[in-house]
């Protein structure tokens, strides 16, 4: 069943869908329990006209356990470790998938056809070194920008990592494995936004970004 997190139309006449299932799974190697749970975070892609499944790309197929910031200790068969947590997903202009996982700290670039992941951007096993301000923490809605660089709403919870929730733009060097920091948008007085929250670049050059599970919302030059 297709969850919350994300449902997006495409020029292709299809949706992007993300969708949690549950698989029973051997959890002792991350320090759960040998007979256990684990949540697989799924894309679909789906003819919107005749409701078939065109596409389909799981966490477990190209993720580890060990990237995940969760602890499996407090998982269950009943209570599956939620690994992954997918949350968002972009299409690239070439036709490849950004995907965004809380609990892996990581953005994922994902080949379209193939579905293997091109580069991680945080988390545990980044494809890039990260330059002064650029670490992010359980993130939300990552976005390629029409320039290659990446927007982001950086929650830095929960449990809190961070003095507070923040908007970012970061830049990516393939060449030299590096990432800048672009721009930073940030909240006066300091918010911390546990789940949810998004940044989105306004065609007036502007920024509008959503506080997530803060009932506050932001414009900023």
């Amino acid at each position: 069943e297709a969850d919350l997190h994300e449902f997006q139309l495409t020029p292709q006449g299809t949706a992007l869908v993300t969708a949690y299932d549950p698989i029973l799974c051997n959890l002792s190697s991350v320090g759960g329990p040998v007979y256990g749970a684990v949540t697989d975070g799924v894309v679909q892609q789906i003819d919107v006209k005749t409701g078939l499944v065109m596409y389909e790309w799981t966490s477990l197929d190209h993720v580890g356990l060990s990237e995940s910031y969760e602890h499996a200790s407090n998982s269950s068969a009943g209570s599956p470790f939620d690994f992954f947590h997918i949350n968002s997903i972009n299409l690239d202009p070439d036709g490849g998938l950004l995907i965004s996982a809380r609990n892996t700290w990581t953005v994922y670039d994902v080949a379209g056809s193939s579905g293997q992941i091109v580069w991680r951007l945080g988390g545990r096993q980044s494809s890039f070194k990260a330059g002064p301000g650029t670490r992010t923490a359980w993130q939300h809605d990552p976005r390629e920008l029409p320039d290659g660089s990446i927007s982001m709403f950086d929650n830095g919870a929960s449990p809190t990592v961070a003095p507070q929730s923040r908007g970012i733009v970061l830049r990516l060097d393939a060449s030299s494995g590096t990432v800048t920091l672009v721009s930073q948008f940030v909240h006066t007085p300091p918010l911390i936004a546990d789940s949810q929250g998004n940044t989105e670049a306004l065609a007036n050059g502007d920024w509008f970004l959503g506080w997530g599970q803060v009932p506050d919302f932001s414009e900023l030059s």
